[in-house]
């Protein structure tokens, strides 16, 4: 999270503007600073839905670091810089942009300073008005508004939390197009680098997940600790996609069961994603840097144990009461002289 809870609670704009932005030059338009006003809530709410992006840091030649530097070094640079990251925006984004607005937020909590910039795409709306009738009906009159802020979610495009700091800065990016794949123009435009690829994020998604099963050995039943170690990976392997509203669904799949939201093990789960800075954070499944599990080993209640390599587990049945090994015996080795 970008934000913690507290932080959330208190945010508040300091100062907020929009340009028009869109395909073709003519489609650029500078527009002055405004005071959200009782409207304020509004797009607080938007801002506060990238908390759940993508970590990523500023290159050291970052354009668009060096103009934030400037606006929280003087205030009364806002209007003149959030115009010149507007052109910037424009620029990378070429002849596809699609007609919206380019926002710029200086937001403060907590005595700390952070910045917002939010890509709205447009969206046709139509209002009406009713009017009197004939025999006691309504008669409605349409009308179409094309430059619009909705609350639908997908018109919140691009955006991008931002929080600056001596050596660089602290960003959060979130694309609705693909949670799991930012934008590559809207990555130069920052000019930023991911702190995680997706395969360094899975390795850290599994690792916490172990981490908190191995920790919590009263509250995961014994059928999800003996098999911790092919379960998370067998549930890394198998891809797809998480987004940052639903991590709990890779712990389910370790369970195998849809854990209820208040359960202690999704709180412990949760934290720890906190701790490893991969929490609300959108992955696309890549094991290749997660160890498979090489064996597994079997031990009966007359100390009788058995080590099985992962790729032969298929051939071994767990009876209620036996052990099956579906395999020929190729070779029986005596080795009482080699113990003695």
């Amino acid at each position: 999270m970008f934000f913690s809870q507290n932080q959330a609670d208190a945010v508040q704009i300091e100062q907020m503007v929009f340009h028009l932005v869109g395909p073709g030059e003519n489609a650029f338009v500078r527009l002055e600073a405004i005071n959200p006003g009782e409207f304020s809530n509004f797009f607080l709410e938007r801002i506060l839905s990238v908390n759940s992006g993508i970590p990523y840091e500023f290159s050291d030649a970052s354009a668009t670091r060096e103009r934030l530097a400037r606006i929280a070094a003087d205030e009364e640079l806002f209007q003149n810089e959030s115009e010149r990251l507007a052109e910037d925006f424009q620029r990378q984004h070429g002849g596809s942009a699609a007609a919206g607005a380019f926002l710029v937020f200086a937001l403060r909590s907590l005595g700390e300073q952070a910045f917002a910039l939010l890509k709205y795409d447009d969206e046709t709306v139509l209002s009406y008005e009713l009017q009197e009738g004939q025999g006691g009906r309504q008669v409605v009159s349409l009308d179409s508004i094309e430059r619009t802020f909705v609350q639908n979610r997908d018109a919140l495009q691009k955006s991008a939390l931002i929080r600056l700091s001596d050596d660089g800065g602290e960003l959060r990016i979130l694309d609705r197009q693909n949670q799991q794949r930012v934008a590559r123009y809207f990555e130069n435009f920052l000019d930023c680098k991911r702190c995680f690829e997706n395969a360094e994020i899975t390795a850290k998604l599994v690792d916490v997940t172990r981490n908190v099963l191995r920790a919590n050995k009263d509250i995961v039943p014994q059928k999800v600790l003996r098999d911790m170690t092919r379960r998370t990976y067998a549930a890394a392997n198998a891809g797809g996609n998480i987004d940052a509203e639903n991590q709990k669904s890779f712990l389910d799949t370790v369970f195998g069961a849809t854990l209820p939201d208040d359960a202690p093990i999704v709180a412990k789960f949760r934290s720890g994603l906190r701790s490893a800075r991969i929490e609300a954070t959108p992955i696309a499944l890549d094991a290749s840097s997660v160890r498979p599990p090489a064996a597994v080993r079997y031990k009966t209640e007359n100390n009788i144990q058995v080590r099985v390599p992962n790729n032969m587990r298929d051939a071994v049945i767990l009876d209620d009461d036996r052990i099956i090994i579906n395999d020929p015996v190729s070779e029986t080795i005596d080795d009482t002289e080699a113990n003695r």
